[in-house]
């Protein structure tokens, strides 16, 4: 039988302080619900609003595009994009290449994406003014940075 040790108290809470995953993603959930909260009026997510700035922005016009982007999976793109379709933000068009869907905003999408906009910028200067811009602006480039080293792990 094979034998286990158990992880004690003080390894358990050491490894919940310093995990980076852990800690991470708490502090992506509570500022993805302050986002969440200031753009319901808009009647977008705070995940849903970079899919439509992607594509407003005409540089990821595709699926793969914005997956590459905005470094998320394929698969949680296009369930993303099947509910702004049936929001009737997103339509598709037909590209140049048939192998991949071209997306654009409809202008219920463009409206959207305005009022998202404004109430982003709303959120984004309530968490400023909480935690400090050049704090904030080193935070967010220091976690720019920590995904590309991670990403270079991977390699």
């Amino acid at each position: 039988m094979a034998r286990t040790s158990k992880v004690g108290r003080d390894t358990a809470l050491q490894m919940r302080r310093l995990c980076a995953s852990v800690n991470l993603r708490r502090a992506a959930r509570v500022v993805t619900r302050h986002y969440d909260a200031a753009l319901r009026g808009a009647g977008i997510s705070a995940t849903q609003l970079p899919l439509l700035a992607a594509i407003a922005a005409g540089t990821n016009t595709s699926i793969r595009a914005l997956a590459e982007t905005l470094d998320l999976e394929r698969s949680t793109i296009s369930r993303e994009l099947e509910t702004l379709k049936r929001a009737g933000l997103v339509a598709t068009a037909s590209g140049t290449d048939r192998r991949a869907t071209a997306l654009e905003l409809t202008a219920r999408g463009e409206r959207a994406l305005a009022a998202g906009f404004r109430a982003w910028q709303r959120a984004h200067d309530a968490l400023a003014g909480a935690y400090g811009p050049r704090r904030l602006e080193s935070l967010l480039e220091q976690t720019r940075e920590l995904g590309r080293s991670v990403k270079a792990l991977a390699r």
